[in-house]
């Protein structure tokens, strides 16, 4: 709580020390927002009631432990508008933003009961009832220029279950699942093996060492853009929707190819 203040001495396994560490590297696609900002404060506090061996050991853990991530987002110009919008999650508010869609060039201004701050590969996105459209949307944070909290308070709907909303989601895209299923060579198998991909899978072994993976996931276009960096050693069994964008995507690149862009 806001205030407290342990009077107890602090006492951290080697374990712990370990973790708090490494959840700071998995949070710096944060940096410049007020979640790092406050995980860094807080991560100083508990070294201040450390003993100086213990204190030093903790900051030396960088030697030890290191965490990379790829593709994260540059959220060093919206720090203003993280800490308005978790004002406005917490305390309810319906909330007035400015919100610029990336296939458009310029951005509208919407009025959204903010249910949830999403975490999501390395991104942001604001989960609320949008008054505009009257439908439950995701919103990239980083491309909310403007958000200010109005005095009109909300209440999420009882039968809104967050977790239940978004498990048909293979990335951020909600909605109808469909069955997916996909043969991965005998050379990826044990890649794809060793991972979780999405709740709903289910992996089948074939004797020639290869594996057929199925999913239940809304939107094909996220799970295409995925598949797309398997190459041949991903074969699409169905639905055949799929199967088609992918090829249609391959016949574009190989045109391309061979008749390259002007510069």
């Amino acid at each position: 709580m806001e205030g407290f203040h342990a009077e107890a001495p602090v006492s951290l396994t080697l374990t712990e020390q370990m973790a708090l560490y490494f959840s700071k590297g998995l949070f710096k696609p944060l940096q410049g927002t007020p979640i790092h900002e406050s995980l860094e404060s807080a991560l100083q506090k508990i070294g201040s009631a450390l003993p100086p061996q213990s204190f030093q050991f903790l900051r030396g853990l960088d030697q030890a432990i290191s965490v990379r991530t790829l593709g994260f987002k540059n959220y060093t110009l919206s720090k203003d508008v993280i800490a308005a919008l978790t004002h406005s999650t917490f305390h309810k508010f319906t909330t007035r933003i400015h919100h610029r869609a990336a296939r458009f060039k310029k951005g509208i201004d919407r009025e959204v009961d903010p249910y949830r701050l999403w975490y999501v590969n390395n991104g942001i996105y604001l989960v609320g009832h949008d008054h505009h459209s009257g439908e439950i949307r995701a919103f990239a944070v980083e491309r909310i220029s403007a958000a200010k909290a109005t005095n009109r308070r909300f209440e999420i709907p009882a039968d809104f279950d967050f977790e239940r909303f978004t498990q048909s989601a293979f990335n951020v895209v909600w909605g109808d699942p469909q069955q997916v299923k996909i043969r991965f060579s005998p050379d990826q198998a044990p890649f794809v093996e060793e991972r979780s991909w999405h709740p709903s899978q289910k992996i089948e072994k074939r004797r020639d060492g290869s594996i057929i993976l199925t999913l239940q996931v809304a939107n094909l276009w996220e799970v295409q853009r995925w598949l797309i960096g398997f190459g041949s050693d991903a074969l699409v069994l169905e639905p055949r929707e799929l199967k088609q964008q992918i090829e249609r995507e391959c016949a574009n690149l190989l045109r391309r190819r061979t008749k390259p862009l002007p510069i």
